[in-house]
């Protein structure tokens, strides 16, 4: 089956944020099985959000140990080399989807918010379920 590509960039291909991934790590939450339901071509996690999870793995208690565990889970999709601008994660989250087309996985509301308001398609968490909101998939 060939694969289809818009202008923006692969169709139907998400970015994970930190934040779904210790999500996925702290709660009774199967992001791999509930990804792989959705028809996605891709699902890529970027460079800058693995550096976050490994930083936060490195401090002391209960968080060090959830970021550790996301960046096992993290490890079962391939990592996206990225070079975008931005002061934070988010910064850089919205230029990468912005610039690549990406549709971004996410548990942060405002982020959530921001991304729609700037018209980047959003996967997020509600009821414990992934929700596509808006974006056309299978």
């Amino acid at each position: 089956m060939a694969s289809s590509s818009s202008p923006r960039g692969p169709l139907l291909s998400v970015i994970l944020d930190t934040n779904i991934l210790i999500y996925s790590a702290s709660q009774p939450f199967d992001i791999v099985h509930s990804l792989e339901q959705m028809s996605l071509n891709s699902v890529l996690v970027p460079s800058f959000v693995i550096s976050e999870l490994e930083s936060l793995s490195r401090g002391p208690g209960k968080r060090s140990k959830v970021a550790a565990l996301a960046l096992r889970i993290a490890s079962q999709f391939k990592t996206i080399r990225a070079s975008v601008d931005g002061r934070t994660v988010d910064d850089k989250l919205e230029n990468l989807a912005t610039r690549g087309g990406y549709i971004v996985a996410t548990a942060d509301s405002p982020l959530r918010r921001r991304l729609l308001a700037v018209g980047v398609p959003v996967i997020y968490l509600k009821d414990g379920r992934l929700v596509t909101g808006d974006v056309p998939l299978g």
